[in-house]
């Protein structure tokens, strides 16, 4: 299965990269400063640029992009970024995967991952306190 992976460079996108590279996949990761043969870079802008060719033939892209929400105190100007890092992301895969001649059959879109707190093997909803 080919995966592309924006954020592939991330705390959970890394560990997902590793784990779809042992298992067989092809994986190409959208990084904003692409360094090794399976990155491709990208500007996660809100539109498609060059980058988009990368997701030709996908069977699935997940979206893990956006700025670190570790990295810093949660002002009001740094919870805006963050939330456009995110708003942005999305947008430019989907203006790509709108230009593409097969689009993939899965499109994942995750972020704060974190937000529901440790629950094990508890499934969690949006209705999970």
């Amino acid at each position: 299965m080919k995966v592309v992976v924006a954020g592939g460079t991330g705390f959970l996108g890394n560990a997902l990269v590793g784990r779809l590279g042992s298992e067989g996949h092809e994986v190409k990761v959208l990084s904003r400063r692409a360094n090794a043969p399976h990155q491709v870079a990208w500007t996660p802008d809100g539109t498609a640029g060059p980058w988009a060719s990368a997701l030709e033939d996908a069977d699935a892209v997940v979206n893990l992009a956006g700025e670190s929400i570790a990295a810093g105190r949660w002002t009001s100007a740094r919870k805006e970024r963050i939330r456009e890092s995110r708003v942005r992301a999305t947008r430019s895969l989907v203006a790509a995967m709108q230009r593409s001649g097969r689009k993939p059959s899965v499109f994942l879109s995750g972020s704060a991952v974190g937000y529901y707190g440790p629950h094990a093997e508890e499934p969690v909803t949006e209705q999970t306190p």
